[in-house]
């Protein structure tokens, strides 16, 4: 399919985009204007070519000009004469934007504080961007405990911002949330749950294995229990670690249809074969069910079949 890239210019403002013509009547937003944050342009053909981009500054209204490994200092006229390939508009606030001059006086302050305090790095960037950013949340790197995650302890620098006591108190007392954070520290409460459940999975796995490896040297097993793989699966990426949900109870109803008031196999489920003692195991820690077993059963020597014995299959509810 042949393509081509338009190369014409397109026009766009550096400030106050008014988009209120294109809203929805029922819209319940106030601020409608917009202004320029970003610019990604592109060079080349629909084929091949090369991309940069032109980002301003927030702080102090400055436009570079990213290129690869390259930054360098542009006027904003460069930027209304790119090339523009995609443009990134935020919503404008004047009030938005002494806020954020506020904060930018109050951590140039030579005044700092006794105590510093830790905030989202995720909310902050809310405040940059953002006309309402709304409470601050500090939970996107801490645990329900007040500490940091284990999990989250190695990369927390990525995911928190360090700020003057001066510009926390004027961000809390503008925006409330929180919780406040001076110290960071890994969760006690979160390293015991995790290790308990490290346990657990490797006790689950292991009887598992145990009881299968026995089933599987039966020759000949009176009962079998069915049980569902679509359920198996999910206990399975449970107790390797793949997936921290619980799998929930066990759940046999896909594979099971009632019949003569019994309940048997359904043709074609999508199920596994595991020993009793295995289902068992597994029942009293998920509850569950429906049981559906398959059990063998031998039919004496007939004298009119030359003493061939018979084995038939049959499903059970136990």
């Amino acid at each position: 399919m042949y393509s081509f890239k338009i190369n014409s210019h397109v026009s766009f403002p550096l400030e106050c985009l008014d988009l209120k013509p294109f809203l929805a009547k029922e819209s319940p937003s106030q601020i409608t204007t917009y202004d320029l944050l970003s610019v990604i342009c592109h060079h080349g053909t629909a084929g091949s070519g090369h991309y940069i981009a032109y980002c301003q500054n927030v702080i102090n209204g400055q436009w570079y000009e990213f290129d690869d490994q390259y930054v360098t200092e542009v006027h904003e006229t460069v930027v209304q004469n790119a090339e523009a390939y995609v443009l990134f508009y935020r919503k404008s606030s004047e009030e938005s934007v002494r806020e954020r001059q506020k904060v930018v006086a109050l951590a140039n302050l030579k005044e700092p504080g006794l105590l510093q305090f830790y905030i989202s790095r995720e909310w902050l960037n809310k405040f940059n961007t953002f006309t309402e950013p709304g409470p601050i949340t500090n939970h996107t790197f801490l645990c329900q405990h007040g500490g940091i995650p284990p999990t989250k302890y190695h990369y927390v620098d990525d995911l928190v911002v360090i700020l003057p006591q001066n510009v926390w108190e004027y961000l809390y007392n503008r925006f409330g949330g929180g919780p406040a954070v001076n110290h960071l520290y890994v969760c006690a409460i979160c390293q015991v749950e995790i290790e308990t459940l490290a346990k657990r999975r490797k006790l689950e796995i292991d009887t598992f294995i145990k009881l299968n490896k026995e089933f599987q040297a039966e020759e000949a097993p009176t009962v079998i229990l069915c049980i569902s793989m679509q359920w198996f699966r999910e206990w399975e990426n449970f107790v390797k670690g793949k997936d921290n949900e619980l799998p929930g109870p066990i759940d046999n109803s896909k594979i099971a249809v009632m019949k003569g008031g019994h309940i048997q196999l359904k043709q074609g489920a999508d199920y596994g074969q595991i020993s009793e003692e295995t289902w068992q195991y597994l029942l009293s820690i998920y509850g569950g069910g429906p049981e559906i077993a398959v059990r063998q059963t031998i039919s004496p020597p007939d004298t009119d079949t030359h003493g061939e014995r018979k084995i038939e299959a049959e499903t059970r509810a136990l």
